[in-house]
């Protein structure tokens, strides 16, 4: 049973209902860190057949690499960055939403920039890509978001097939998220709402006698909250499949623990109207 929410603060009426589908989809990501369910993501087992011997203070994951356990240190590596990741993610979308309802959007579009420009291609590299956790591992100087355009459309459209919802479209996801030529792709509008001015890229240019999100009148909070609340609802429900493919098939759940997240999301949308 989810918390319902009775105080929107200063949120319009007109957005209400799409702020309580995007609590519910942060709910049911916060799951993965919470639930006991997804346990296996903090807690791990070893099991030996003798005893283990570290050398000089070896920690129990070199210990694995030595022994040609590199698959269950890898399994431990993997548990530990969705883990992390995860609830990262919660936290940032958490404060994001409140903010929301305080009226503070600059700090909403902050916070919701590390969710979906970065954390959500370093779950996409580790489930997808072969050699992030040996790039991960090994490499000082390896940067886990550090992909060109062409690369994250192609993860993007490797997920396409994966996915419960058929109408989200990689290329909708690409272009609300990364598109650097849309002036309201989420990198663009993040970059204002951190930037006081932004120069380098014409689409997001910041106007004459302007600095970006700090000279908000009614009007342009209104068509923020608009924006957010077109897009966010689109944006968590993908991030949370996304996950659930990811977690569950890492921690080789029954797939009645999928069954069960769709009714109770299936139940919500019927009940709330929502998308």
């Amino acid at each position: 049973m989810r918390n319902e929410r009775y105080d929107f603060i200063h949120l319009p009426p007109e957005f209400h209902r799409q702020h309580k589908s995007c609590e519910f989809l942060l709910y049911q990501i916060e799951d993965f860190v919470t639930a006991d369910t997804f346990k296996g993501l903090k807690v791990q087992t070893l099991q030996f057949e003798e005893a283990v011997e570290l050398i000089d203070g070896e920690h129990m994951l070199d210990y694995l690499v030595r022994t040609d356990k590199s698959d269950k240190h890898n399994e431990i590596i993997t548990s530990n960055i969705l883990n992390a990741v995860i609830a990262d993610t919660c936290q940032f979308l958490q404060i994001a939403l409140f903010a929301s309802l305080q009226q503070r959007l600059t700090v909403t579009f902050s916070l919701i920039r590390k969710p979906f420009v970065y954390n959500l291609l370093i779950i996409l590299r580790l489930y997808l890509t072969s050699d992030f956790l040996e790039k991960f591992n090994k490499e000082d100087n390896f940067d886990t978001t550090g992909l060109t355009q062409e690369d994250i459309i192609e993860l993007l459209n490797a997920t396409e097939s994966l996915l419960s919802s058929k109408s989200i479209k990689a290329s909708d996801v690409y272009d609300f998220v990364f598109n650097p030529a849309l002036s309201d792709s989420l990198v663009n509008m993040s970059n204002k709402a951190l930037h006081p001015s932004t120069t380098r890229n014409k689409n997001n240019k910041t106007e004459i006698q302007n600095i970006n999100f700090v000279f908000s009148t009614k009007d342009s909070i209104m068509t923020q909250w608009y924006y957010l609340y077109m897009r966010l609802p689109f944006l968590l429900l993908y991030l949370n499949e996304i996950f659930e493919i990811i977690v569950i098939d890492h921690l080789k759940l029954d797939n009645k623990n999928y069954v069960e997240r769709l009714t109770e999301r299936a139940n919500f949308f019927k009940q709330n109207n929502a998308c």
